[in-house]
């Protein structure tokens, strides 16, 4: 199942020349785009919850796929904006309160049930003090997927069960609203700030880096004891694992390369934006021919190519950001993304 529209070579191209239309400068550019998508954001999660809240009034197999469905899109919009390392996402560690992850002790796990098997009343209030590893999306798919979950007494719809998938839906579209006015408000901090172009572009080099060696290299057993664990891939209890890798790529696409290219423009530099937007879409279109998840590729000699492959290309799509294009833009290694708040 596809998250997000694919973009073609020419339309990913044209996508960045939306943003010259409409921004003088690549910060101005960078801001209403991820402004966007932090719009995105807001509106995806508040979809989640009004489909939360109309599940657990009326359960059935349609409100369930519903729910399902808006899960999905709220969790792809997460992923479009998490190269954003830096502002208001950097505050009350918000990052975390979205997706707790990596989770190798299955944290998550054991905080829903410890909410499930308790007394404690359940209110989005509770919920937004206790640990992150419960206020995320990671929360919401226990509760929707988890295989063990599903054939207790707790599973969905009962009722300590809803009271959590709402509390922890309302947590989440309340964070989403507040980040995406705290990003409106820092609009005239951001244009003015130089340090910005380096945080910017340092964020979305760290977001190709984590990517590459957490999110593809680690389940894949590329690194650490060079085993393949899917079980550390992100949504691998929905079995979305690949599909939010692919949601992240489109993000930098979306909302990074329109304010890159602008920068590269000011520096004479338009012939690499083409060949880094080029390398992206050669990444992207990876995806095309991959499954939702990445779990059965390992199973096969062709599937571990196949993402081999994807693996390779997003650490070319890495290279050229951090060498060539960084280089052009005279990019200073080792920004403290705080310099800019």
């Amino acid at each position: 199942m596809t998250l997000l529209p694919r973009i073609g070579c020419c339309a990913l191209l044209a996508l960045a020349g939306i943003g010259s239309a409409h921004a003088e400068t690549p910060r101005a550019a960078w801001h209403a785009q991820i402004g966007h998508g932090y719009s995105q954001l807001a509106d995806a999660t508040d979809a989640l919850q009004k489909s939360a809240a109309d599940y657990c009034a009326t359960p059935a197999p349609a409100s369930l796929q519903q729910l399902q469905e808006n899960w999905l899109a709220a969790f792809s919009a997460w992923q479009a904006v998490r190269f954003v390392s830096f502002g208001p996402i950097e505050e009350n560690t918000r990052a975390w309160k979205f997706q707790f992850w990596p989770d190798p002790k299955n944290l998550t796990a054991s905080k829903v049930n410890y909410w499930l098997n308790g007394k404690k009343p359940i209110s989005s209030e509770a919920i937004g003090k206790d640990s992150v590893a419960v206020q995320g999306f990671p929360a919401v798919e226990y509760l929707l997927y988890d295989e063990d979950m599903r054939d207790t007494e707790q599973a969905l719809p009962a009722a300590r069960s809803c009271a959590l998938l709402n509390a922890i839906s309302d947590n989440l579209a309340a964070n989403a609203s507040a980040l995406n006015s705290d990003w409106s408000a820092l609009q005239e901090r951001y244009l003015s700030v130089d340090n910005y172009n380096n945080g910017t572009l340092q964020a979305a080099m760290q977001a190709l880096e984590l990517l590459a060696d957490w999110r593809l290299a680690g389940p894949m057993g590329e690194r650490g004891n060079g085993k393949p664990n899917p079980y550390v891939a992100d949504a691998w209890r929905s079995g979305q694992s690949l599909n939010t890798v692919e949601a992240s790529l489109q993000g930098l696409a979306s909302y990074f390369v329109p304010g890159l290219n602008l920068l590269l423009a000011e520096h004479d530099q338009s012939a690499l934006a083409e060949q880094f937007s080029q390398q992206l879409n050669k990444t992207l279109a990876h995806f095309e021919q991959l499954p939702a998840d990445i779990a059965p590729l390992m199973e096969t000699e062709a599937g571990r190519k196949s993402l081999k492959a994807l693996l390779d290309d997003v650490n070319a799509t890495r290279a050229m950001l951090v060498g060539p294009v960084a280089e052009a833009v005279g990019v200073v290694r080792g920004f403290n993304s705080s310099d800019g708040d």
